[in-house]
């Protein structure tokens, strides 16, 4: 996943009404097509290293949406030839957080008018980015759409906030610490679930 794609993918985990755990997510990082192939690392610390730099996002994006949600702003790539915000990729990864548990989306689209309302936005420019919709250039959902986005997903997040457990920082514990020995019958340091000699100690 790219930067901004990750992001969406995180605010999305972040907003779901259903905890999803790191085991359950971060295979999805990795490989987009099979959640069952391993993470391609050059040893244990590289390893530790990236999936310490997903955490400590994952973590940052949490931490503001729960104490200063006002603060919190999506990552977009901007096309340097116009200054167009590209906030495609990030609708895409917030989309493929919303895969992992379709049932607990819907509830939302039932929720209070905003709710619902921000919901069935975030879907209809997933639509747009998979090109399952069709709208025109000058279209203003396409202009507004990034601040529509930052403005969705506070909303989304009150509404967890106010109907199910806050999500918890995962702090550093979800991953083994640099210089830890991996035992190669141990789960495997990338949340895979997979026994490391069967992960990514086959590197």
């Amino acid at each position: 996943m790219l930067l901004d794609e990750l992001d969406g993918f995180i605010a999305g985990l972040l907003t779901c009404p259903e905890l999803i755990m790191p085991s359950d997510w971060l295979p999805v990082i990795w490989h987009e097509d099979s959640a069952d192939q391993a993470p391609i690392f050059e040893n244990r610390d590289h390893a530790n290293r990236v999936l310490g730099l997903v955490m400590e996002h994952y973590n940052d994006v949490a931490r503001t949406l729960m104490e200063r949600p006002e603060r919190y702003g999506p990552l977009f790539c901007v096309d340097t030839r116009n200054d167009d915000v590209l906030w495609e990729l990030w609708i895409e990864g917030f989309e493929k957080a919303v895969a992992l548990r379709p049932a607990a989306w819907k509830e939302l689209l039932d929720a209070d008018a905003n709710t619902a309302a921000a919901m069935s936005g975030m879907l209809l420019l997933a639509e747009i980015a998979r090109g399952d919709k069709e709208v025109e250039l000058d279209d203003p959902i396409l202009t507004a759409a990034p601040d529509k986005i930052a403005d969705w997903v506070v909303i989304l997040n009150e509404w967890r906030l106010a109907n199910h457990q806050p999500i918890q920082d995962s702090g550093p514990t979800t991953f083994t610490a640099p210089g830890t020995k991996v035992g190669r019958n141990e789960p495997c340091p990338c949340g895979s679930g997979k026994k490391y000699k069967k992960c990514c100690g086959l590197n």
